[in-house]
């Protein structure tokens, strides 16, 4: 029996195959950094749910510099760009290791401004040089290969952050002190550093500068602008990533300060979810091979929702609610990285390759801008207003993601007339179908992952 990771890593060609394995270290690097970690230790030092709500947004809001780096990638080159960036973010984020002296010296509030200005300062080194990721990517991974290509990487991260999180797990066992917090940093930038080697090896990524062209950069962002699907698909895109951030940024609080979990508990059950992913994530890849990516983002979509929603019925002083959160969690986790995978997939393939810094640039422009503000909305709201901040973060992940959902449906089918996909919503029986069909494709029972293995096996 073969495992769909390594199976499908096997198949790509070798640049693709060392992106990936730089992808896998820089996973290792950032989830110990800034993933679910960051929140628990913002708490254990007794930060605000609003400054927290900051702390999460930085990675996606500094990516708004990307606009300026257009330059940086077409005369230095991606490579040489992004090892400089890869190396320069690590050691700022050292400056987190000030923590303790600044909490024995100047008090809590100051050990909240260094752990902030760390983060803020990773943040924006990163955003300098991630303006060339994809650029890089369209140039070493062929295009019949993208697809498996996506698939894989999202396999990958999450297997890289399972095993990460039961590792952080078991570190933050009983009542966690500083220290450990710190040793999972440290653990995090020397992950990264060695990304930054592996990198190294990844062919491609020179400099495209030509001086005769020195309005280039202008110009490929005039391009993407006129291209009015293509802006209109990444606006929808960015909704449905505001909805998966409403519940990200809040879901890891609530688990704390709400249902009164443990670090450990949490971790392990945030580890549950990603190892779903790394499950299931294939089958929705292939899902989209046969269905089209409009009905697979579509069923996501709204599968995520349903979901999100199901989080107003655990309330803390429900006896179930302990029980139903993990398996909740585990179902927004794998829907949302479904939508996460097929929505690059499908941006990188209708990216013009004349312009593809601008396009892919305002690409993460926009989702920058969604996934970045809506912690900080989250933050805001969970402090103000306690558990009633919560229930607005869950009612707007399912509602706006239903409607989300939709518009992206309609984008990409070229906008034609909704009729169908209305028709199945007014549909009595909708949910039960619609949340079978999700549940069929996730557990590879479609026919669409039984086409697919025959073919591999012949």
């Amino acid at each position: 029996m073969r495992i769909p990771v390594l199976s499908d890593y096997n198949k790509l060609s070798q640049p693709p195959r060392r992106f990936l394995v730089f992808s896998a270290c820089n996973v290792l690097s950032w989830f110990s950094l800034v993933g679910p970690v960051l929140v628990l230790f913002g708490r254990k030092i007794d930060m605000p749910a609003s400054w927290i709500g900051y702390l999460i947004s930085f990675m996606p809001l500094s990516m708004i510099l990307v606009l300026a780096t257009i330059p940086l990638v077409t005369q230095l080159g991606s490579k040489k760009l992004m090892i400089t960036t890869w190396v320069l973010r690590n050691l700022v984020a050292s400056a987190v290791f000030l923590i303790p002296w600044a909490m024995h010296v100047h008090g809590a509030r100051t050990a909240w401004i260094v752990l902030l200005a760390a983060v803020l300062g990773f943040c924006i080194v990163r955003s300098m040089g991630v303006g060339g990721w994809f650029p890089w990517l369209h140039e070493v991974v062929p295009e019949k290969e993208q697809g498996r290509f996506f698939s894989t990487e999202m396999a990958l991260a999450q297997l890289c952050i399972v095993l990460v999180t039961l590792a952080q797990a078991f570190i933050l066992q009983g009542d966690p002190g500083i220290s450990r917090f710190l040793f999972i940093y440290g653990f995090g930038i020397a992950a990264g550093l060695l990304s930054a080697v592996w990198l190294a090896r990844v062919p491609g990524g020179h400099a495209t500068y030509d001086p005769s062209t020195q309005t280039s950069s202008l110009a490929t962002y005039a391009a993407a602008f006129r291209d009015r699907p293509y802006i209109y698909f990444v606006a929808t895109t960015a909704l449905c990533f505001s909805c998966f951030a409403w519940v990200n940024s809040s879901i890891v609080l609530y688990m704390r300060d709400a249902l009164g979990f443990a670090d450990t508990p949490i971790m392990v059950i945030m580890a549950a979810g990603n190892l779903s992913v790394l499950l299931t994530i294939h089958f929705w890849g292939r899902f989209a091979d046969h269905s089209g990516m409009g009905q697979a983002s579509l069923l996501a979509m709204i599968g995520h929702s349903i979901a999100a929603l199901v989080y107003l019925l655990l309330p803390p002083d429900a006896p179930w609610s302990v029980w139903l959160l993990p398996p909740t969690l585990i179902a927004t986790s794998l829907l949302s990285a479904a939508y996460w995978t097929l929505s690059h997939r499908h941006m990188i393939s209708i990216v013009d390759k004349e312009n593809k810094v601008g396009y892919t640039n305002i690409w993460i422009l926009g989702t920058a801008i969604s996934m970045g503000v809506t912690p900080i909305l989250a933050g805001y709201i969970i402090e103000h207003f306690g558990l009633t901040g919560f229930r607005v973060a869950f009612a707007m992940a399912g509602v706006l993601g239903i409607i989300a959902g939709l518009a992206n449906y309609w984008v990409v089918h070229d906008r034609k007339p909704l009729r169908h996909a209305l028709d199945e919503l007014i549909n009595p029986t909708l949910p039960i179908r619609t949340l079978a069909r999700i549940a069929w494709i996730t557990a590879g029972l479609h026919d669409s992952n039984r086409d697919t293995e025959k073919e591999d096996a012949s």
